[in-house]
């Protein structure tokens, strides 16, 4: 596993896949915390907020609920995430670099 992550386009592009996988489960994690939050509440309406973007409506009608995404803040929060891990992963590797030929 190692050997397949030395090369920097294989390691990037597993840091943006990675991201976006991230970013979708910190999305579901708060749409649901959203959905819990509406139930335990008398509330008609709510926005769930990640990182100051709203990323989805909840509407109460009855006694049912009704969901609606915001696609664009979504995957710019997937983005983010991608964007993030990439630069923390290279920035490791260069530190790691950089250390082995100091020491050699």
């Amino acid at each position: 596993m190692k050997k397949k992550l030395t090369n920097p386009t294989t390691r990037i592009i597993a840091s943006i896949v990675l991201g976006i996988v991230i970013g979708v489960i910190v999305c579901f994690i708060a749409i649901r915390f959203g959905y819990s939050h509406i139930k335990s509440t008398d509330l008609m309406e709510y926005n769930v907020n990640l990182i100051g973007l709203n990323i989805f409506n909840i509407q109460r009608e009855g006694a049912e609920y009704i969901g609606t995404p915001n696609n664009s803040n979504m995957m710019f929060i997937g983005l983010a995430f991608s964007m993030v891990l990439a630069i923390v992963t290279e920035t490791i590797v260069a530190f790691k670099n950089r250390k082995k030929v100091e020491s050699k």
